[in-house]
């Protein structure tokens, strides 16, 4: 047996007090001595991983530890909240998953002072051993730190839960200290072994019910005779026939139907790669790009030296909840580095139509330090601005970040590396890209029509002209000097204060002292 987990988000995660409270997150599992960690989500506190590890079950009475640490460059990272999970648990479960499911995390001591710690979303479920598809589906988790005593008690390749099951019975019953069908009394329920046994073990031939799917053991020869699967046997295959006759569109439509609604994701915090606009509708640039008819792959294999290039076709998974693939390849030798493998594991993230987003997370370890750093390639397709004719156009934005799973004191020097490596490859698919569809400039979306209309002046009304002249300050304080004067010298009389003016203000009587006055003002402006 192994144990499936699938980490799939968190929420409601404390804020840092510095900064903008946002934190780069990832998640822990841990499985006696196991270990399995996923990617590093960069600034946020909602992070989505949908990373699925699985672990080999060898002591049912261990538990699954998953915590949320946040990554800290200079000092150890600080747990945020943990969730433990009993095997037993997921043994008593219905068809041994316990689905999908939020859960709460707790501190990891009772002194911490974060009490609210947020809430950890997982999926996690026992398979059988011998599921090759299930294995090819999930990261196999880390023993490298386990010692030789504890990898004793662990299950060795080849057994399985249902053999050990067995020999411990046996031993009991030639002890005759316990008997399997009876109920521990000590704890007031069945034990925990006898439980186990009873779940897993093959039932006598007299019994009514028919014998569960899991191998028997033969007394006579020690090997192991496999029964035939029966309904109760996990789906995971059915599934996967399922998917294989469907089509690239109907694996889109399905995957799209489960996660309406979704945003697109922002750029990667490496930076950006590649962002044009080509004249051609979104979906059939998707087509293009990731379609395993599409021969987009292989001309640019061929056009970079890449040898040996597998892929495999796109997958459902988790009932719909994931569609991934896994491309594989030798990359060309370059001055620095030798010919080396690489594998992309590549996962939809939105797909409805009209925005695609599609993940890829690139694992090298054959490069130097190779196993300590993952790239992730992210490429987002959204409609772009109209063309003239009503033609359509596609915003092709790929992005880039290095994720770290292990600490080197290289990290500028992989960083800078892989940067330039993928600047470089990406020049070759943009060149490669624009075979297939031509590239638009963002002049060439504005209308021809609009411009003109922008540069000519808007018509005026006589009356808005006649305002616009006439309705500055200039002209109106003229006007009304000049009526002013004018109300003067027709009411002006002879040898009195007259007219307009009053002490302090003297001005001209007559049509004469205004044309007197205006020569006067002229002489002395050119003297």
């Amino acid at each position: 047996m192994r144990l499936l987990v699938r980490v799939v988000e968190a929420r409601g995660l404390p804020a840092t007090e510095a900064g903008d409270g946002l934190r780069d997150l990832y998640a822990r599992a841990r499985l006696g001595k196991q270990r399995a960690k996923t990617k590093v989500a960069r600034r946020t506190l909602s992070p989505a991983w949908e990373e699925e590890f699985a672990f080999r079950v060898g002591d049912l009475r261990d538990q699954l530890l998953v915590a949320v640490l946040h990554e800290d460059r200079y000092f150890a990272d600080d747990v945020l909240g943990q969730v433990k999970v009993p095997l037993s648990a997921v043994l008593d479960a219905d068809n041994r998953t316990l689905g999908t499911q939020w859960y709460q995390l707790e501190p990891k001591s009772k002194k911490s002072k974060i009490k609210e710690c947020g809430e950890l979303r997982l999926n996690i479920s026992l398979a059988q051993n011998n599921s090759e598809e299930a294995t090819t589906l999930a990261h196999w988790a880390s023993d490298d730190l386990t010692s030789n005593s504890d990898k004793s008690t662990e299950l060795k390749k080849g057994s399985s839960l249902p053999n050990v099951l067995a020999d411990m019975s046996s031993a009991l019953s030639e002890s005759d200290e316990i008997e399997i069908t009876k109920e521990d009394k000590s704890n007031g329920g069945p034990s925990f072994v006898n439980k186990l046994y009873q779940f897993f073990s093959v039932k006598p031939k007299d019994a009514e019910a028919p014998a569960p799917p899991f191998p028997k053991q033969d007394n006579t020869s020690g090997n192991l005779d496999e029964t035939p699967s029966t309904s109760s046997e996990p789906s995971e295959k059915q599934d996967c026939e399922a998917t294989a006759t469907m089509t690239f569109d109907e694996l889109l439509k399905a995957f799209g139907s489960r996660h309406e609604g979704k945003e697109m994701p922002e750029s990667l915090s490496g930076g950006v790669l590649l962002d044009e606009v080509y004249a051609i509708a979104p979906s059939d640039l998707n087509t293009l790009l990731f379609s395993p008819s599409s021969d987009f792959l292989q001309s640019l294999a061929e056009i970079q030296g890449t040898t040996g290039l597998e892929v495999q076709q796109w997958k459902l998974e988790n009932d719909g909840e994931i569609l991934k693939r896994i491309v594989s390849y030798t990359k060309a030798p370059t001055k620095l580095v030798k010919a080396v493998k690489a594998t992309e594991d590549m996962t939809y993230i939105k797909a409805d139509g009209e925005m695609f987003a599609v993940l890829a997370d690139v694992s090298t370890p054959e490069v130097p330090f190779g196993n300590t750093f993952r790239v992730e390639v992210l490429t987002c397709i959204m409609p772009g601005p109209e063309l003239p004719d009503d033609e359509k156009s596609s915003r092709l934005v790929v992005s880039w970040r290095l994720n770290f799973v292990q600490s080197t004191m290289m990290k500028s020097m992989i960083e800078n590396g892989a940067k330039q490596g993928l600047k470089d490859n990406y020049a070759q698919f943009s060149e490669l890209l624009t075979r297939y569809a031509r590239t638009v400039d963002t002049k060439d979306t504005v209308d021809s029509n609009e411009v003109l209309s922008s540069v000519q002046p808007e018509q005026e009304s006589d009356w808005k002209l006649a305002l616009r002249i006439f309705g500055n300050f200039t002209v109106i304080s003229s006007m009304f000097a000049f009526i002013y004067v004018s109300a003067h010298i027709i009411l002006a009389s002879p040898s009195i204060v007259q007219g307009l003016e009053f002490p302090g203000l003297d001005l001209p009587d007559s049509a004469g002292e205004v044309v007197v006055c205006g020569v006067l003002f002229y002489k002395d402006n050119v003297s």
